[in-house]
Order: structure tokens, then sequence, then C-alpha cells
């Protein structure tokens, strides 16, 4: 009986120390968007297109403004290959180097990179479940020639707002007692351009939807990036939107 407690306590404190490693390893930015760049290039390739380093770091500069060298991108991989989220495979590509081409190793998400995370938080299940279902809820509102939004967050969780390609979305955030929540109203052509008062724009402009921020907000951020006031912003689809007010703040996941 002993040694069965023994072997139990073992286990578990290998399972527990496998989750920390985890845990610890996208608690940093960077290694936290190549998670989402692999996951992107899953969803699209099913495993069957590794991406090598140098793709990484040229869609992290690309996507995400993120320049760093080759050194310290290996070293975030290889953080990630040793905590057990990301797998190193052989691939038929290759690059050119002082001897001629040389064949390079890519990099997949591991099949099973969340299961045990997953299990370690189930006391949020029904959490979970809710934003899953608000994805589900986005999904089947998209339409050809629309961005979708749906509100995660605050008094209006659930709502779904569809903005056409010749349409000006006007977004403010608001709060009280009741929650947080967000004014959207939709204007066609240039009336959108009359309105006085600040507000956050979403708009479809050369072939890409994007984002203007001229609004009274403390900072607007597109996937836990700030952006600059003032400036027009390119969305990036399937991104999350947060918007601050002073104490109020609203979540966003958009979709087009």
């Amino acid at each position: 009986m002993g040694n069965n407690n023994s072997e139990k306590e073992f286990v578990k404190s290998k399972n527990s120390a496998k989750i920390s490693n985890k845990l610890a390893a996208i608690n940093n930015e960077i290694r936290f968007f190549i998670i989402e760049v692999l996951l992107e290039s899953k969803k699209k390739n099913n495993f069957s297109n590794p991406l090598y380093s140098r793709e990484i770091n040229s869609i992290l500069l690309s996507s995400y403004g993120i320049n760093i060298t080759p050194q310290m991108l290996n070293q975030h991989l290889k953080q990630l290959v040793n905590a057990g989220l990301i797998v190193e495979v052989p691939t038929k590509k290759e690059v050119p180097n002082k001897i001629g081409k040389r064949n390079v190793k890519g990099y997949v998400l591991k099949e099973d990179a969340f299961e045990d995370l997953f299990l370690k938080i189930s006391f949020m299940s029904d959490e979970l479940l809710s934003f899953f279902e608000l994805y589900e809820k986005n999904h089947l509102s998209y339409s050809e020639g629309c961005c979708v939004l749906t509100v995660f967050s605050g008094r209006d969780k659930g709502k779904v707002f569809k903005i056409q390609d010749y349409q000006t979305a006007l977004i403010r955030v608001r709060g009280n007692e009741l929650g947080d929540s967000i004014s959207f109203d939709i204007f066609e052509g240039e009336i959108a351009s009359d309105i006085v008062e600040s507000h956050l724009k979403i708009f479809f402009e050369d072939e890409s939807w994007c984002m203007f921020d001229e609004s009274g907000s403390d900072v607007t951020l597109i996937d836990n990036i700030p952006i600059e006031k003032g400036v027009v912003v390119k969305l990036k689809n399937h991104s999350f939107l947060k918007f601050y007010q002073e104490e109020s703040a609203v979540i966003l996941y958009c979709s087009f």
C-alpha cells in the first residue's frame, strides 16, 4: 500500500511539473505568439507544412512587429520544445548556406499540447464553454463581404454586430453600476465622417478591414498590442479587440 501511495505521489508530482513547465513556457509574449503562428499553420495545413525558424521569424515581424535575432528565436523554440508544446520535425525544405543548400528542420504544434492544461483548469469548464459558444455564434453570423464582431465581456456579452463593406461602425465604451457596455452605431457611406463626437471606427478600405481610434478611451488593443491613436490600422482576421475607458473595458472578437 505504501509503495502504491508513493507511486501515485510521484506521478502526481511529475504531472504537476509538466504543467508548470508548459505554463512557464507560454508566460512570455514572443513564445505565446509563436504558439499562435503554429496554431494558424496547423489550421491551414493540418501538420503538412512545418515552419522552419526563418519562416516563423518572418511571420513574427510582419504580423506582430516583433524583430528578434535568429539566435533568440531558437532559444524560444527550444523552451517550447522542452515544455512539450511544439515538436521539431524533418522537412524537405532547403535553404542556402555558404557551401550550397541544406535541409532544415521545421516546427509544428504538438497534437496533445494543451490537453493536460485543459484538465488542470477543468473547474473553469462552464466559463470556457461559454466562450466556445461565442466563437460558434460569431461563425454562424458570418456572411460574404462583412465583418462580424461578438462581444466577449461586460453587460453586452453575447451580442453580435455585423458591418457590411460599404458601412462604417462607430464604437464607444461606457461603464456604470450595471457593468461595462458599448454603444454601437452603423452608418453608410460618408455619413460617418460627419459625426463630430469622437469614436472608434471600423470600416473597409483598400481591400482590408481597418480600425481608426480617435476616441477618448484610455487605450485600445488588438490581441493585447496597443494601437496608435489617429492612425488607420489594418485588422487581422480572428483577432480580439479590447477597449478601455477609465475603469471600463470591453472585449470584442472580430472575424471576416
